[in-house]
């Protein structure tokens, strides 16, 4: 009988096609066929093992063929066992066998349920925004409408002043013109002017939209909170552009402490700050998450209402539609590390790490580097973050080489021997737009040696992050990106 079982094992159904062929044929379809079929299906489309890994809906399928094929080995060895006279007795072959086969389907068991919470974990970090990108930058302003809309005396788009009376029984003998930031408020012997600036210009990249017709672009957000901080501010924000065609790509660095950021014409923001935001860029996400008016003024189906604020505000200020976006809180971050085993860095120059996070699982050094260093999910953490050896600037760098080396040094041995912690990390940490083809492409080509061509940080000397020129800004992303279309460097 254990030539039986074996078979069973390999092609359930098998030993019954003569006597039962229906139910061998049932047995051999769910045990055999379903699963050689779904090998044919991922080796015909050509998907990659990460875009697979982290697709709910063909984890979904893998362990409904798992199931199915576990359950038709499970019917041919019962049926083995009945057709043999129900033994209770067994040979040392058979034994031997059947106990293979039993470890065999409780491996097989382990992974299914494995599989089952990987993708309940995988499931929340997918959202579906319906297909619409986040801005788009050539949408036009209606400037009569938004003239309209904030009508003097609240915010003229023009120049515009508005008499106002007031008391003034003694004028000085010349009129005073007292500088009130935006505003010069004249006093005159009965009545007071104000005077109201023009509503800032739309920033122009520049560059002509169909010569970036090709071009998509993705605002990718770290995130970060945790005790101390009032909600989850934006830390580290850039912009990935592909050119698919060509395959060339370019990241740029959003400084997270950048300052007057315009808000698109009509939204929310821009009603409460029409000359610019008066915080820092970090700021926005948290600047909505906190209020239930901008929550429901923001809110899009399966995107969270600060992304879509953060992009709009990004988008607008820079002069660039922004098609997608992925969101990772770096407090997960560092999970994500750990379950993908590490990541290691060649460092040029010694690197004074940050306080600790609390929890956080291990206890780095005062410093890393020079030279390779092979970091854990906390110290790739601090590495992120920290900025005393040098300033935000150099740490946007360091999120662009961190994210480059983590993306080119994930392998399928790393997520096999741990994909539940995976992906219950990713599943905790990763908000996109994106589907997992399309991230695991993004992944593959940051990892990628020579896909990155424009790498630009928008800091000083380059960009005056407190008085910001965003036109000048929208030009060098506006170059940037042109740069990936025609493959002409742009210089910056």
């Amino acid at each position: 009988m254990h030539s039986e079982i074996a078979t069973a094992l390999l092609a359930p159904g098998w030993a019954a096609r003569r006597r039962r062929p229906w139910p061998a044929a049932v047995l051999l379809g769910a045990g055999v066929v379903a699963p050689v079929v779904l090998v044919v299906y991922v080796l015909l489309t050509g998907r990659s093992w990460v875009a697979l890994s982290l697709d709910a809906s063909f984890l979904a399928v893998l362990l409904a063929v798992g199931v199915a094929a576990i359950a038709a080995r499970i019917a041919a060895l019962v049926h083995i066992w009945l057709a043999a006279g129900r033994p209770r007795a067994f040979t040392r072959p058979e034994l031997i066998v059947g106990g293979l086969t039993a470890a065999l389907l409780l491996v097989g068991s382990i992974a299914v349920v494995e599989g089952a919470r990987a993708r309940a974990s995988i499931a929340p970090a997918f959202t579906d925004a319906g297909g619409a990108v986040l801005y788009d930058a050539q949408v036009p302003v209606d400037d009569e409408s938004v003239t309209a809309r904030v009508a003097p005396p609240d915010r003229p788009r023009g120049a515009s002043t508005v008499p106002t009376t007031t008391p003034n029984p003694s004028p000085p003998p010349e009129a005073d013109v007292v500088d009130a930031g935006a505003i010069a408020v004249v006093p005159t012997s009965s009545t007071t002017t104000t005077t109201l600036p023009p509503l800032p210009d739309r920033p122009d990249s520049g560059v002509d939209a169909e010569a970036l017709a090709e071009v998509t672009t993705v605002l990718l957000i770290g995130a970060d909170s945790g005790p101390g901080r009032v909600g989850l501010r934006t830390d580290a924000m850039m912009l990935f552009s592909l050119h698919a065609p060509s395959g060339r790509a370019s990241l740029v660095s959003v400084p997270r402490n950048l300052r007057r950021l315009l808000f698109p014409p009509g939204s929310a923001l821009e009603g409460r700050h029409p000359y610019g935001y008066n915080d820092m860029a970090n700021a926005v996400y948290v600047t909505v998450s906190s209020n239930q008016s901008l929550r429901s003024a923001y809110a899009v189906d399966g995107v969270r209402p600060g992304v879509v604020a953060l992009a709009q505000a990004i988008g607008y200020s820079l002069d660039v539609t922004i098609d997608d976006y992925v969101l990772v809180d770096m407090q997960g971050f560092a999970d994500v590390v750990d379950a993908l085993g590490g990541v290691t860095m060649r460092l040029t120059t010694s690197i004074p790490m940050p306080g600790n996070v609390p929890g956080a699982r291990t206890q780095y050094p005062d410093s890393i580097g020079p030279g390779v260093v092979a970091m854990d999910g906390t110290t790739a953490l601090g590495y992120a973050r920290s900025r005393y050896g040098d300033n935000d600037y150099y740490r946007a760098r360091r999120q662009r080489d961190l994210l480059a080396e983590l993306a080119r040094q994930i392998s399928v041995t790393d997520v096999a021997l741990s994909f539940g912690d995976v992906a219950g990390a990713v599943g905790g940490t990763l908000r996109t737009s994106l589907s997992p083809d399309e991230l695991a492409d993004t992944l593959g080509v940051i990892g990628g040696e020579t896909a990155i061509v424009e790498s630009v940080g928008l800091v000083p000397p380059l960009v005056d992050v407190r008085r910001p020129d965003l036109d000048e800004m929208a030009k060098i992303v506006g170059a940037v990106r042109l740069a990936l279309a025609t493959g002409v460097p742009s210089g910056y």
